[in-house]
């Protein structure tokens, strides 16, 4: 079997440093205990599991909001994710005297700085982005006058009274997506200002998915929970690929890989690298 490793691979800048501050703060005594993940630090179970094993508390649960969690600490350590969160949530770190850790993806800072900037510019603000992706709810955290788009049809009901328009977009978005909606905004807006956020890690390895060579399968290695890699399972769909996404070698395992004799490997940007050779080194003893 032939296997092309599609690079880059491994964990991308925002990811990296992320993890780092929050080993740092693990391991570290000067941080008050216990150390409280509010949300996933980085959307992979397998790296939350780890730093649970540290001993890190995860503050996440269905239904309810960052704000309601942080109502059940009263101490030790709140790290914010990488994804950032809304200026609210500060406010409230701050009434209630916690210690925090920011870890927020310079890529989302510059969005949410341009955000508000245009804004107090007597801009309409349009963000486009993944509902209930926590990146989305920091931003839309900012003010209730952003207006949000999930999809292209959601043009069609835009009704924009501000003379001036600014767009921008979630950092993990797929390329063929956001393009046409930034097409269809600019036919209907034509003096809107198109500021496109994906950012350069999720850029190159979806353009690498694109224009790989021709494969019989192309696996995509990340977390169900990962915007940027369902968007590089996206890529290779749109790029007429067969795609498949795993989140660990026991998912590929349950796979048959019969007649198939030429495979590519990709990983999402918050997919630890031991996870995809594991399974490189896997495809390289199947016959």
């Amino acid at each position: 079997m032939k296997i092309n490793k599609l690079l880059p691979q491994g964990y991308c800048g925002g990811v990296k440093h992320a993890l780092k501050m929050a080993i740092e703060a693990l391991d570290n005594p000067k941080y008050p205990k216990p150390i409280y993940l509010l949300g996933a630090v980085i959307h992979n179970q397998q790296v939350i599991q780890s730093l649970e094993k540290k001993g890190a508390i995860l503050l996440e649960e269905k239904g309810k909001s960052k704000k309601e969690l942080l109502q059940k600490v009263s101490s030790g350590t709140i790290l914010i994710s990488a994804h950032g969160v809304a200026p609210e949530i500060y406010n409230i770190l701050q009434e209630k005297k916690l210690n925090f850790i920011d870890t927020t993806c310079p890529n989302v800072t510059s969005i949410q700085n341009k955000i508000k900037h245009y804004l107090n510019k007597n801009y309409a603000c349009i963000y486009i982005g993944t509902k209930g992706h926590p990146e989305c709810e920091g931003i839309l955290g900012i003010s209730k006058n952003i207006i949000f788009i999930d999809k292209l049809e959601d043009i069609q009901n835009l009704a924009i009274d501000l003379p001036k328009l600014y767009v921008t977009n979630q950092t993990t978005l797929s390329l063929f997506e956001t393009e046409e909606i930034y097409k269809s905004i600019l036919k209907r807006y034509p003096e809107a200002i198109l500021d496109n956020k994906i950012c350069t890690a999720t850029t190159v390895r979806q353009e690498a998915v694109i224009h790989q060579p021709k494969v019989d399968l192309c696996i995509v290695v990340g977390d169900k929970s990962s915007s940027n890699t369902k968007k590089l399972v996206l890529a290779g769909t749109s790029a007429s690929i067969k795609t498949i996404q795993v989140e660990h070698l026991e998912d590929l395992k349950k796979i048959d890989l019969k007649g198939i004799n030429h495979i590519s490997v990709t990983s999402g940007a918050s997919t630890p690298d031991e996870i995809t050779n594991s399974i490189i080194e896997y495809l390289k003893r199947v016959d």
